[in-house]
């Protein structure tokens, strides 16, 4: 008799456009077809993910999350705060799926589902901030409440587009920050507008990152500081970079590192996965190499 692996599914029902409802019957099938035995647990408020993570790692040889980056964000913080061996699957069925694309994830849910059972393992960097976890992106400042501000229902609505919004909302009203950064050893300091330390080409579907210049599995964040719009041309420069995805130093301060503090005047909120953070005046950001084996 042929052994079926156990197999966890984490699912968010209320991320995306309700994606995860509706194709769930589908996704079970595939899963069942390829040999899975598995066990569904549904999240109905923020942190659920992480304690299933971390109560039924070490039951399962491999857990599947279906959501958004945020539900997967909770599970890796879950899998991390435990001694298990798991590997990781990953159904991007959320409102923007940035680290999804960066992956070359399909869109479709049960073709998903199969690379999440029977794909290739990557070993990926996970970042640490003051301590919590976060899969591809650490950002303050201009573009960074785009990613938590709309509501999920918005988001259910109008997908990306939200996004896209809430960013363009924040342009008319810009923040400058004054931020001293230091990078494995080189300090960086002044006034900012926004800042990234990612580890992903694709941020609130807004920013991007030339592909080539990222490898998700390299122990270095890609560091993005974008400087005052002040200039005449400036703003024109920093849409040129978002078309073309190559820095530009008189917009944009752009690093590669390991281990990161910014420093505030004052403490400011961040993004970690578009879920908002509560940040201190001084953050530290560690990349913790290959932390996670992802089947993809």
């Amino acid at each position: 008799m042929l052994l079926r692996e156990k197999v966890l599914l984490i699912v968010n029902p209320a991320a995306g456009k309700m994606q995860a409802k509706s194709a769930m019957l589908d996704v079970l099938s595939k899963l069942n077809e390829l040999g899975a035995e598995v066990t569904v647990l549904t999240t109905e408020s923020r942190g659920q993910a992480t304690e299933y993570a971390r109560e039924y790692a070490s039951r399962f040889s491999r857990i599947i999350c279906c959501g958004g980056d945020g539900t997967l964000n909770e599970v890796v913080n879950g899998l991390l705060e435990t001694d298990a061996s798991v590997r990781l699957g990953y159904i991007p069925a959320g409102s923007t799926n940035d680290f999804a694309s960066g992956l070359g994830l399909s869109k479709d849910l049960v073709k998903s589902a199969e690379a999440a059972y029977s794909g290739n393992v990557r070993k990926l960097d996970i970042g640490s901030f003051n301590g919590r976890k976060f899969v591809y992106v650490a950002s303050f400042g201009l573009f960074s409440a785009a990613s938590y501000s709309a509501s999920q229902s918005v988001k259910n609505i109008l997908g990306h587009t939200a996004y896209v919004l809430k960013g363009a909302e924040e342009l008319a009203r810009i923040q400058e920050y004054t931020v001293k950064v230091n990078v494995d050893g080189e300090t960086i300091e002044g006034p900012f507008i926004h800042g990234s330390i990612c580890n992903a080409m694709s941020i609130g579907g807004i920013l991007k990152v030339d592909p080539s210049m990222v490898d998700l599995s390299d122990g270095k964040f890609e560091i993005m500081l974008v400087k005052p719009l002040k200039k005449p041309d400036s703003l024109a420069r920093l849409i040129n970079v978002v078309r073309t995805h190559k820095p530009d130093p008189e917009v944009m301060e752009f690093r590669h590192g390991s281990h990161i503090t910014v420093e505030f005047e004052e403490p400011q909120p961040w993004s970690l996965d578009g879920e908002r953070e509560e940040g201190t005046r001084l953050v530290e950001i560690q990349n913790l190499h290959q932390a996670i084996d992802l089947v993809c």
